[in-house]
């Protein structure tokens, strides 16, 4: 009863039986996180570059650099609109940090990363982030999650 109590381990077995359901009735059931990483992988060459531009066009108009409402100039097509996940992405660049996926790894059906050596998880809808801090998830800025992974490093030296 404890386990069915906790919202993830709900979430993780009902996707399990969708699965069983989904081969019972024959059709294709894929590992879960698959597509999603294959997408990833398509995409990350593509995403990486893109992300360097951002980056230096975001430096550029700190001003306009809010967690949720970054905007950037885009030659072609006038103004663009970064995602907080872009706006994560070029501040790890910006810092020479690594921002990866960590697959298979979700908290309340929201899909874990790692910024640099911290854990965190994006919630675009409400535009927040979070990062685990010891045995809690905390909500974080941007600078807070840079914080957090000096902090961590330095722990290791």
């Amino acid at each position: 009863m404890e386990l069915l109590a906790n919202e993830s381990i709900r979430y993780q077995l009902n996707r399990g039986l969708d699965m069983m359901n989904q081969a019972v009735d024959g059709m294709e059931v894929v590992q879960p996180g698959l597509k999603e990483n294959i997408s990833y992988l398509r995409v990350l060459e593509q995403r990486q570059f893109e992300a360097q531009q951002k980056a230096a066009a975001h430096a550029q108009q700190e001003a306009a650099a809010n967690l949720g409402g970054a905007v950037l100039m885009d030659g072609m097509t006038g103004v663009h609109e970064l995602s907080l996940k872009e706006v994560i992405e070029a501040h790890v660049q910006q810092n020479c940090l690594r921002f990866k996926l960590k697959l298979g790894r979700m908290l309340n059906g929201h899909q874990i990363y790692g910024f640099g050596n911290v854990s965190i998880i994006i919630d675009s809808l409400n535009q927040k982030v979070y990062a685990q801090t010891e045995d809690k998830w905390s909500l974080e800025s941007l600078q807070g999650l840079l914080d957090l992974h000096n902090k961590s490093f330095h722990k290791r030296r």
